[in-house]
């Protein structure tokens, strides 16, 4: 027989008054100031709930507005086979570049508040390689644009053998593996010289080494900004020798002094712009001491490049425009009574004299206006709907 045994458990209950276990620890509970220390450690540079909300309005108005007036300029070429024009590819590989930009802002703007956990070199490098590959085909692209306003105007009767379509799609090509062999060159560059895998700072000045950042000013930006100037002084050149001919052949028609011409303006707008924006973030490349929130607002700057490239290259193109307007009709019909509103078009002839000819025409009432070359008659004509303007224009 079996002798029976029992057996008696008891379970007591853990004491969690430190004061009864001295030799015990208490178990606590993250405080709120614990949680944003390990999201936004002390140490980085976005602890600043204002600093936050700036960064967060910038970044969501900029990704808005690129996204959106690149998308139509793209649609726009793609819509409208007039527009498919060699010189119109330029823009068109400008754009798509800025629209790549625009949707790589809020995951780069999610990657600047959290680099301060990512201690994976690739992991680290991947989104400062891809703002340097579409900023690279952005800036050949509005350099192309330049040199094919100059050549337009330097070779005028070769311009058509030069700039064909099949070379202006070779050249974007070119564009984009030149752009990507730079983007390349950083993370080639860290592991040559570093041979590590891991950082324990994400910062653009850490991984984005000071040889590196040399080499993409020498190798794009200056050469770019070079063909940009030259590019549009030549063309200023030529413009303001075009309008002093002008002056000095129809000089009996002047009656009050020269106003500013406005290729002038139109053309200092242009690269000025272009040196306003692009040229601070440049600073980057010749010192470490920068600020980290410095440098992001400075990336901030030659980034909306990409949201004022469409007005710049694109918008101020009638074509352009009237295409623009017909694809917004189609998207959002209710626009169509605010598009549709009565426009006043002047006639626009080379002479002063041919504005005089027009203005002797009965039926209309006239008005003066003064031009670069002359105070001359024009003649208000209202314009056709837009539906008839664009059938016959596109």
């Amino acid at each position: 027989m079996v002798p029976r045994v029992n057996i008696t458990i008891s379970i007591k209950e853990p004491d969690l008054d430190p004061s009864s276990d001295p030799g015990g620890s208490a178990p606590t509970t993250p405080t709120r100031a614990e949680v944003m220390e390990w999201v936004l450690p002390s140490t980085d540079p976005w602890t600043s709930p204002g600093q936050l909300t700036l960064a967060v309005l910038l970044v969501f108005l900029l990704s808005t507005t690129i996204i959106c007036s690149n998308a139509l300029l793209l649609v726009a070429v793609y819509r409208f086979k007039r527009l498919r024009n060699p010189s119109n590819y330029f823009v068109a590989s400008l754009a798509s570049a800025d629209f790549g930009i625009g949707l790589l802002l809020p995951p780069g703007l999610y990657f600047e508040f959290t680099r301060s956990h990512v201690r994976c070199i690739l992991l680290c490098l991947l989104p400062y390689c891809l703002f340097i590959l579409l900023c690279s085909v952005a800036l050949l692209s509005i350099t192309a644009v330049a040199v094919d306003r100059c050549t337009s105007l330097a070779s005028p009767l070769r311009y058509n053998n030069i700039i064909t379509h099949g070379s202006v799609v070779r050249y974007i090509a070119l564009f984009w593996i030149y752009s990507l062999l730079l983007s390349s060159f950083p993370m080639l560059y860290w592991f040559s010289a570093k041979g590590a895998s891991t950082t324990q700072n994400c910062s653009f000045t850490s991984v984005i080494l000071w040889p590196s950042r040399l080499f993409l000013f020498s190798v794009l930006f200056v050469p770019c900004t070079l063909l940009v100037i030259g590019s549009y002084g030549y063309v200023y050149i030529v413009a303001r020798s075009h309008a002093r001919a002008i002056f000095s052949t129809e000089l009996s028609f002047r009656q009050h002094p020269l106003s500013g011409p406005k290729y002038g303006r139109t053309l200092a707008g242009t690269v000025g712009l272009f040196c306003l924006l692009w040229m601070p973030f440049q600073a980057v490349a010749f010192t470490d001491s920068l600020h980290e929130r410095t440098i992001f607002y400075l990336g901030l700057l030659a980034i909306a490049s990409a949201a004022t490239d469409p007005w710049m290259y694109g918008y101020r193109s009638a074509e352009f425009r009237i295409a623009s307007i017909r694809i917004l009709e189609t998207v959002f019909p209710q626009l169509s009574g605010a598009l549709h509103k009565p426009q006043v078009r002047h006639a626009s002839m080379v002479s002063c004299a041919s504005h005089v000819r027009l203005g002797t025409t009965p039926n209309h009432v006239t008005h003066t206006v003064d031009t670069m070359c002359a105070t001359f008659i024009e003649i208000p004509m209202i314009t056709r709907s837009i539906d008839e303007t664009a059938v016959a224009e596109l």
